[in-house]
């Protein structure tokens, strides 16, 4: 039996999505959010990949009840391709309050087609020896309620709004995220290749509907070949480029890694340069106070906007005081009282009971990397060098 040449494009795209899965899920990057929806957006594309082999190798007559068992993910991999975008340019930690409606679409297409799947297996094969004889009658979807060619029309108009609002947001962070760095520039590069590749392949498939009846061609493999060719060139960007998987470097943003703070990467409003001497000063109170009386900064994903309402400071004029009055940025501010903290906590007598992770997080921190970047840069060492002195200290007479 001779395997089909589009086999090994689709076996080739699920390999390396496999692959894709497994270093996204891997200790060293499984704290990032973002990372979890990219690795379910692969997961999609494995997912189609199997489906597709079945299909090309005539298998899929065999297991019937397969069939079309991932078409309520074509409504999926959009919204996740939207929502990590999103995450890695605002840097949020968890989903938004009414974000599970972008998969209500999913949801509702798997209800549509749950006649077809609790249909009897003859009746199943009988389709799919129909569909194979002719691949473009799948354009019409007629397995479920909607009227025929319904489902490419509702896809193509849900996914193109998402698509321009990712553009939206990688426009904003191309504006905000310190394009001198070039870990941003590199992270904003793959953004606009990643939305761009699934633009193109939405396009494709318009092109497709618009002119299979006059051109006489498969629309199903030929969208389902660039499907894994989109693949391909994800896997092959993230293997050449694993550093895209750790976002802004968060510096320049003045936001620690992993949290969620739309509103002073959106600021836009024109601020005075000077504020008062007096009023500076009574800024400057309220800040140590929030921070070193009430230690703010033991909340994880702790933020600007936060402080500013905490302390009763218009954000703009609380990010001059910072600057100013500290020369450094809210993310650094922040984090150098953290690795204080740290530090007092090292020098408990129980502090050897606790990993490093565990002092980090009851500081407040989100991630290791985060931790270990921000102690080295205030404390002028490594959080294990730190603890090795401590201890020859205690041995001294």
């Amino acid at each position: 039996m001779s395997i089909q040449p589009w086999t090994i494009l689709f076996s080739l795209s699920i390999f390396l999505g496999s692959l894709i899965i497994i270093l996204l899920i891997a200790p060293l990057f499984n704290r990032k959010y973002s990372n979890g929806l990219l690795a379910a957006y692969v997961f999609c594309h494995v997912l189609f990949g199997i489906h597709n082999i079945l299909l090309s190798e005539g298998l899929m007559v065999k297991v019937p009840y397969l069939f079309r068992i991932t078409k309520p993910l074509t409504y999926a991999v959009v919204p996740l391709l939207f929502l990590y975008v999103r995450t890695v340019v605002l840097q949020e930690i968890r989903l938004r309050k009414w974000d599970w409606l972008l998969l209500l679409p999913a949801l509702f297409h798997f209800i549509e087609l749950l006649p077809f799947y609790l249909m009897d297996i003859e009746q199943k094969r009988t389709l799919v020896n129909n569909f194979m004889s002719d691949m473009n009658r799948g354009l019409k979807h007629n397995e479920g309620i909607l009227p025929p060619y319904m489902h490419p029309v509702i896809l193509g108009v849900f996914n193109t709004v998402l698509i321009v609002w990712c553009y939206r947001l990688i426009s904003m962070a191309n504006r905000s995220a310190g394009k001198a760095l070039a870990q941003n520039i590199t992270q904003i590069k793959w953004l606009k290749f990643f939305t761009t590749a699934n633009a193109v392949l939405l396009v494709a498939l318009v092109l497709h509907m618009l002119t299979f009846a006059y051109l006489s061609w498969n629309v199903y493999w030929i969208t389902s070949l660039e499907g894994a060719m989109l693949m391909i060139a994800i896997g092959t960007a993230i293997f050449f480029y694993p550093k895209i998987l750790y976002g802004f470097q968060v510096k320049t943003l003045g936001l620690e890694a992993g949290e969620k703070v739309a509103e002073p990467l959106m600021e836009t409003q024109s601020t005075p340069s000077t504020i008062p001497s007096g009023r500076k000063e009574d800024y400057l109170a309220r800040i140590i106070h929030c921070l070193q009386d009430k230690q703010a900064f033991l909340c994880h994903g702790y933020s600007i906007k936060m402080l500013s309402e905490e302390t009763g400071i218009p954000y703009t004029h609380l990010s001059m005081v910072i600057n100013q009055e500290f020369a450094m940025n809210f993310n650094e501010l922040v984090n150098s009282y953290r690795v204080d903290y740290v530090k007092k906590l090292m020098k408990q007598p129980d502090a050897g009971q606790f990993t490093f992770e565990a002092l980090a997080e009851k500081a407040g921190f989100n991630s290791r990397t985060t931790f270990s970047r921000a102690f080295s840069q205030f404390a002028g060492c490594t959080p294990r060098e730190y603890a090795r002195t401590l201890q020859i200290q205690k041995s001294d007479p």
